[in-house]
Parts: C-alpha cells; sequence; structure tokens
C-alpha cells in the first residue's frame, strides 16, 4: 500500500515541470492538496513546450515550422499551463509559475554544456526555500524529464536545499515498490481532468492517451540522497539494453569545487577510449557490445554525486530515450561480469 503525503500552512511546495501539461500530469493532485493545506506553493516550467511540431502543424495546417512559429506555440502554451494550474485552484497563476524558457528537447545539451542552468535552479531553490521538491525521476524515458531531474540535484546540492525530494515518472514504467511511494489523502479527479482540458494542444492528437494519464493518481518515490562509499570511486560500470553503435557516454561528477562534464564518442565495437577532462585528469573507457567500464582518476576532493547516460547520436524519429540517466549507486554496483555485453541486470 502506499502511504500518504501529509501537508501543512508551514510547507512549501516547489514543483519542477518539464514541459507545460506535465504540472498536471504529475502533479495535479499534489498540487491541489498543497492548496487545500495551506501550503506555499511554486511551479517552474523548465521549457515552453515549443519543440513540439506534429501537433502544431496540426492544428495550425503549416508544415514549416520557423523560429516565429515556434515562439507563437510556445506562447500559447504558456497560457495553456495558467489556465490549467487556476483550473487546479491557483488564484494568482502568474505569482506562482515561473517559465525559464529553456529549450524544448534541449536539457541534456544545456546540463552538458556549462553550469548556468544549475546556477539558476540553485537561486529558485535559495529565493523560495521549498520544504518539499518534487521533480522528475531518472528513469523517465523522455530526456527534458531524465536531465532536468540531474539539474535539480546538482541545483540543490548547490543551494544546501534541505528539501524532502519527490520523484514522478510520467513516461516510462511506474515504480513497482509501493511501500515507498506517497500520494495524497484526497483528490478532486474532475478537477485534474478540466485542468487537462485547457491543454487543448496537446489532447490534438494525444487526447485518449493523455485525458487516460491525467485519471491516474499520482504517486511519488521519496528521493534519498545516498552517500557514497567512502573511499574514492574508481571505476563505473554501465550496460545497454542494444548494441553501442552510435553512442556516446555522457558523465557528470559533481565536485565540491565545480562539476566534471565529459562527452566521449564510444567505439563502434569493442575497444578503449580514452579522454581528459578540463582540468587534465585522465579517463579510460573501457567498451564491449552492449557494456562499458569507466576507470576514474583520482580527484583532489572526493565526489558529492555521480550520473551517466549512453546517448544515442542517431536521428531521431521519436523522442523517447533507449537508455535515460543514472546515478552513482547503481554505476557503483553495478556487476563485474558487465562487459560480457548482458543487459539482463537492467541497470542500463
Amino acid at each position: 500500500m502506499t502511504r500518504e503525503l501529509k501537508l501543512s500552512p508551514q510547507d512549501r511546495v516547489l514543483v519542477l515541470a518539464p514541459h507545460p501539461d506535465d504540472e498536471t500530469l504529475a502533479a495535479g493532485d499534489l498540487i491541489q492538496a498543497a492548496l487545500a493545506a495551506g501550503s506555499a506553493l511554486r511551479v517552474v516550467f523548465a521549457t515552453d513546450g515549443d519543440n513540439n511540431p506534429w501537433p502544431q502543424r496540426w492544428l495550425e495546417r503549416r508544415w514549416r515550422i520557423g523560429p516565429r512559429a515556434r515562439a507563437r506555440w510556445g506562447a500559447r502554451r504558456r497560457g495553456e499551463a495558467l489556465a490549467a494550474l487556476a483550473a487546479l485552484g491557483v488564484r494568482d497563476v502568474e505569482r506562482e509559475a515561473r517559465f525559464l524558457g529553456w529549450p524544448d528537447q534541449g536539457l541534456t545539451a544545456l546540463l552538458m554544456r556549462d553550469d548556468a542552468a544549475v546556477a539558476v535552479l540553485a537561486n529558485e531553490f535559495a529565493r523560495f526555500a521549498p520544504t518539499h521538491l518534487v521533480m522528475p525521476i531518472l528513469a523517465d524515458r523522455h530526456p527534458d524529464h531524465s536531465a532536468l531531474r540531474v539539474l535539480a540535484d546538482l541545483a540543490a546540492l548547490r543551494a544546501g536545499s534541505p528539501a524532502q525530494r519527490l520523484g514522478y515518472i510520467v513516461h516510462g514504467e511506474k515504480p513497482q515498490d509501493a511501500g515507498r511511494l506517497l500520494t495524497v489523502a484526497s483528490r478532486d479527479a474532475s478537477a485534474k481532468q478540466r485542468a487537462m482540458e485547457h491543454h487543448a494542444s496537446q489532447l490534438a492528437l494525444s487526447r485518449k492517451r493523455l485525458l487516460g494519464l491525467a485519471a491516474l493518481p499520482n504517486r511519488f518515490e521519496p528521493v534519498d540522497r545516498i552517500p557514497l562509499p567512502p573511499g574514492p570511486p574508481r571505476l563505473l560500470r554501465l550496460t545497454s539494453r542494444s548494441p553501442l553503435r552510435r553512442c556516446d557516454l555522457l558523465l557528470v561528477i559533481a565536485l565540491p569545487e565545480e562539476p566534471v562534464r565529459l562527452r566521449v564518442a564510444l567505439p563502434r565495437g569493442a575497444g578503449v577510449r580514452e579522454a581528459v577532462d578540463g582540468r587534465g585528469r585522465r579517463y579510460s573507457i573501457e567498451c564491449g557490445a552492449r557494456a562499458l567500464a569507466v576507470s576514474l582518476p583520482e580527484f583532489e576532493t572526493p565526489p558529492v554525486a555521480i550520473y551517466a547516460k549512453l546517448h544515442r547520436r542517431d536521428p531521431r524519429l521519436l523522442i523517447f530515450d533507449r537508455e535515460h540517466w543514472r546515478h552513482d549507486a547503481e554505476l557503483l554496483r553495478a556487476p563485474a561480469a558487465a562487459l560480457t555485453g548482458s543487459a539482463e541486470s537492467g541497470y542500463i
């Protein structure tokens, strides 16, 4: 059985939504519960959902989507998000909602570029001082969702946020450990459906699927920060469901001074790649058919967290990832036989 999430007037709930409509799909029940409890609420939208060409082509009867058309679509989706929040009971939507305007389908690139996005989120956390931080889980198959989770983790570390972190998933397999999941005791399902109806741009081609998702109760997985084991981490292992051809290894290592970001093009078959970060530290990546092992250098100060992803370079017909971001608890405990290429372990 799931456990009840209880809120009070002293609580401050910050919801991170990768796109307009995620606030309703992922946290519509929680938003209503926070308002009913008298908790302070803030909803931060990472993107405007403007890189959403197929519904736009359908509704606007146009094929070419240029910068002006994208900006118009993004403005429309912002308006839909504000209307949805009002339907959920938010009175001052202009004050409770924040739009960061980051690139839709571009959060992985934003994460890997530099620390600017982390600084923006850390500032949001410091200013609002949430007691509850609601964000995607790493296993969400939409690349923006998974990348936003890594950005949020790094920002929470930078801000020193003590907030209870609650993870949600919109796209992908739901967590099975019901005993760990939290939900709200009472929910107005009709209000959530009304809120979703305001996202007309998204319902144009996916009405049945999205209204079906909105009908489900929201469940949240507590995100526990498990400290890295004592001693310097030296070896990370990842496995893949499919061959590693045309893949990059993305690596983010949170250090006390500054995160390391590394992108390494993997060989088409078995082989070894060497990489050097901005501080001259060397990394060795040994690749098998469906697995790899990363030998880490020595760091002056131990890492606080480590994240890795196998990122496909292929042009995408579908948005969703085959592989999502993984964190240190999974990377360090992966079986020693990972380079046999077996995907049965399920680590990646």
